[in-house]
């Protein structure tokens, strides 16, 4: 940069700013303290520290080349580089020269404060640590600390629970954590979690501290576990790792080998596995591809390592083998081996016929409802070859003591066609072509599984080699090898279905005709029986019509005759009620006539005899028209005779009745019309 640039006007320096300038004579480096100006000289240039170094710079309206002071709020702190040996120094306003300053210390210097640089200082501005009570800061001694002998080096934890705010003091440093900053968290303890620990430093624990009670050396590993609250590392214990429970499943496990003796042990779970590093590690158990395959298990486990877990299916079992023992398992089951175990592994026989040129690896022995198919080459007693094909039923039925025979044998399927197809030979040997062509099923069952008794199951076979039973066989195809016997067989069967079609279509021939008659006998019963039934219809009707006419006249009868009584009774009832009117009326008509006739007797005592001879005439007469009106019904209402009830009335009137007859006969003259009264 050229020097009239550097030099380029006046440098004027605020209050709270100061600047560096060099004299180019003698390089000694002047402070100036503002507020002041910097006139530069020829000899004199604006420098500024850079690296360690003063280099120059541009003094444009003092935007470069003059720094602000060093300042520190109170809650901040700075970290004073090469401070001065005296430490009355001061800077004052305007020009200062440089002093001597201790190269290589640092100082602390707590906020508030505010102050330029002397030339070959550096400063940083800090802001004091705030700490929470799960929080920490690690401070490094690099100098002496007053009231403290600790040597350069040590390191101490300063925990949020005994202060909230930290400034370092002289001599103390504190260190920034791994990921930025200068607070770090303390560990927090919990349940199904531990933490590792190593002693960095040899001390003496006492009760109630983070670890337990007692001598602690240098090397010394710790496992804290179980616990709930915050560890904080200390200058004698570091943290070498956090350290989580493992969680099992049902039908899980991981190995963990003990790093004192080497054994390793199985955990199944279901459970939560906190591992203690200071004592065991969790170990892998590879295995190669083939015997993933075998085991049917994958290759790893998104969770971490695992102890392998082998699923028997139903129906199949198998032979779980180690060093010193040999056990056999049933599915349904998940069975979870130990490192040191392993599956038994079987080898069975392929194709058809079976043959041992391709052997098929398996762990898995199938011990119910298995199927083992083979083509087995006989040739009967008259020298004809045959191909069998067939099917064979097998199960294993050993006692569960002796289970673990049924891997005696790794190929059993080998061993099953083989001993069962030596049977066959013999059987088909001792057997014409014509009887084993037509009951071939029935001879090779026999062979094989024995007589059948009834209608009782047939025996099987049991080869006692491996306990396997075969309780069934399927014989699928009988080939014939030679064409010509093949042809001539075909011939004679051939011709025995012609002839057997032949009989069947008579016997259908003959049981249509018998059906046909059969049908005609009963349709002529079904007539006679309708017949009949039509009769039996007939006089069911009759006796209908008979019952139906019989009820009718009864119920005419009956009605008629209720109806006389009731009319009858009604009758009775409406006579008896006019006869008592009448007679009421009767008796006030007397009562009203003996008054009358006493009043007229009292009139007429004064009238001459004749006069009273014409009334009484005329009164009789009148009394016998009356009587001779009322008359009758009062004789139907009494039951008696006309005479009878005209005499009882007469009897106790005055008008001459008790001559009988005579007078009775005279009085109904005079009442008659046209008498004259004599």
């Amino acid at each position: 940069m050229p020097e009239r640039d550097i030099r380029e006007r006046d440098i004027l320096v605020a209050s709270n700013e100061f600047a560096y300038v060099q004299d180019l004579t003698k390089g000694d480096i002047v402070l100036y303290v503002g507020p002041t100006k910097i006139s530069l000289s020829n000899t004199e240039r604006l420098v500024e520290l850079r690296n360690d170094r003063f280099v120059p710079v541009r003094g444009d309206e003092g935007s470069v080349g003059v720094s602000p002071f060093i300042t520190a709020a109170s809650s901040q702190y700075v970290i004073l580089e090469n401070p001065p040996k005296d430490p009355a120094s001061k800077p004052v306003k305007g020009s200062n020269s440089a002093i001597e300053l201790r190269i290589g210390r640092k100082v602390v210097v707590s906020g508030p404060a505010s102050f330029p640089l002397w030339p070959g200082q550096n400063a940083k501005v800090i802001g004091g640590h705030e700490l929470r009570e799960d929080e920490y800061l690690i401070a490094r001694v690099y100098d002496s600390v007053d009231g403290d002998g600790s040597p350069i080096g040590t390191e101490k934890v300063i925990k949020g629970a005994d202060v909230s705010f930290y400034i370092p003091a002289t001599g103390l440093e504190v260190i920034p954590a791994e990921k930025g900053g200068y607070v770090r968290k303390a560990r927090r303890l919990r349940k199904n979690m531990g933490l590792h620990v190593r002693i960095v430093k040899p001390f003496e624990a006492g009760e109630g501290e983070q670890v337990p009670a007692g001598k602690y050396a240098a090397g010394q590993d710790l496992f804290l576990r179980d616990r709930e609250g915050f560890f904080f590392p200390t200058e004698a214990l570091e943290v070498v790792g956090e350290v989580s429970a493992t969680p099992l499943a049902e039908r899980e496990g991981i190995y963990v080998r003990e790093l004192e003796t080497g054994k390793i042990s199985t955990i199944v779970g279901p459970c939560n596995y906190l591992p203690d590093p200071t004592r065991v590690e969790i170990v892998a158990r590879e295995l190669d591809e083939e015997h993933r395959r075998l085991y049917g298990v994958a290759a790893s486990s998104p969770r971490g390592p695992r102890a392998l877990s082998i699923y028997i299916p139903p129906s199949f079992a198998v032979l779980v083998t180690a060093k010193d023992k040999r056990e056999v398992v049933r599915g349904p089951k998940t069975r979870i081996l130990d490192f040191d175990e392993d599956l038994e592994v079987l080898t069975l026989s392929t194709g058809r016929p079976k043959t041992d040129e391709v052997l098929l690896p398996t762990c898995f022995l199938q011990i119910e409802g298995n199927k083992v198919s083979d083509v087995v080459r006989v040739k009967t007693a008259d020298h004809v070859e045959l191909e069998l094909w067939l099917s064979y039923r097998v199960s294993f039925v050993t006692k569960d003591v002796e289970a673990e025979r049924w891997f005696n044998v790794k190929n059993y399927v080998g061993l099953l066609c083989d001993h069962l197809a030596s049977i066959l030979r013999a059987a088909a040997r001792a057997t014409p072509i014509e009887t084993l062509h037509g009951k071939s099923a029935d001879v090779l069952r026999s062979a094989i599984l024995g007589e059948k008794r009834g209608e009782e199951r047939r025996v099987g076979r049991l080869l006692e080699e491996n306990g396997m039973w075969v309780y069934d066989v399927e014989v699928l195809d009988v080939r014939i090898l030679d064409e010509g016997v093949k042809k001539l067989l075909a011939d004679a069967q051939r011709a025995a279905i012609t002839s057997e079609v032949g009989r069947r279509q008579e016997e259908i021939r003959l049981a249509n005709e018998e059906l046909k008659e059969r049908v005609s006998r009963g349709i002529c019963a079904a007539r006679l029986a309708t017949l009949a039934k039509e009769v039996e219809l007939e006089a069911a009707k009759s006796a209908v019509l008979r019952a139906t006419a019989a009820a009718a006249m009864d119920l005419d009868h009956l009605e008629k005759v209720g109806r006389a009584k009731n009319e009858a009774e009604a009758l009775s009832i409406a006579s008896g009620a006019r006869l008592a009117a009448a007679r009421e009326e009767a008796a006030l008509r007397r009562e009203a006539t003996e008054a009358g006739v006493a009043a007229f007797k009292e009139q007429m005592a004064a009238l001459s005899p004749e006069l009273v001879t014409t009334l009484k005439m005329l009164g009789n007469k009148h009394f016998a028209a009356e009587l001779t009106k009322n008359l009758a019904p009062l004789a139907i209402l009494g039951g008696e005779s006309v005479s009878d009830v005209m005499t009882r009335l007469l009897a106790a009137l005055p008008i001459g009745v008790s001559e009988g007859g005579e007078g009775i006969r005279r009085l109904f003259n005079a009442a008659a019309p046209g008498s004259d009264g004599g």
